[in-house]
């Protein structure tokens, strides 16, 4: 007989993949890449250690939720820089996998954990802007702020860096101001395009 606590724990094994997905930006010490399970981790712990930055009244608790939530759909749709020539594709299969991961949980909580995603997806909260700035500025601290040499950004211009990560980041003038200078470092260092 199923019961709650049985899917509860059928989510956890299931959601255990994501320390198997592989991402696209390489760890701080350049030896590897990150998976989305350590990326989920790190960027939970930045924001808590960024809080300050964040609007007053923001419920930080709520984005560490919604960050811990926010990247599970990679198990099932991977990790993906987004251009205007997949979005549609990369949409629609992070919405199939949110679909089937979040149906794993019992009822209520099924719809809790999808409301997260929907409402980080969404990007209309103060708790889901700062989690999607969170998001944008955390492989930025990893690749950029490393000074390690970065295989994985040398064919992106600075620039379409900064068109990237301008409107979740823009928002929060400090941390926009220090990630346009990791940009115009790694320029100056010869690791990205004008």
């Amino acid at each position: 007989m199923e019961t709650d606590l049985s899917r509860q724990i059928g989510f956890l094994l299931e959601t255990d993949k994501l320390k198997e997905v592989v991402r696209l930006n390489q760890l701080a010490a350049g030896n590897r890449r990150e998976t989305t399970a350590e990326h989920c981790w790190h960027v939970i712990l930045q924001t808590l250690t960024l809080a300050e930055h964040a609007p007053e009244g923001t419920d930080i608790a709520h984005v560490v939720r919604l960050l811990a939530v926010h990247d599970l759909v990679e198990i099932d749709a991977g990790d993906h820089w987004v251009t205007d020539d997949n979005r549609a594709d990369v949409k629609r299969r992070e919405e199939a996998a949110a679909n089937r991961l979040f149906a794993l949980l019992p009822g209520a909580q099924a719809q809790d954990f999808k409301d997260l995603w929907l409402e980080f997806e969404a990007c209309e909260t103060a708790e889901a802007r700062f989690a999607n700035a969170m998001d944008a500025f955390h492989p930025m601290v990893l690749v950029f702020a490393s000074g390690q040499p970065d295989p994985t950004h040398e064919p992106l211009s600075a620039e379409t860096m900064r068109r990237t990560k301008q409107d979740h980041l823009a928002p929060f003038p400090t941390l926009w101001a220090y990630a346009q200078e990791l940009l115009d470092q790694a320029v100056r260092d010869g690791r990205l395009l004008p």
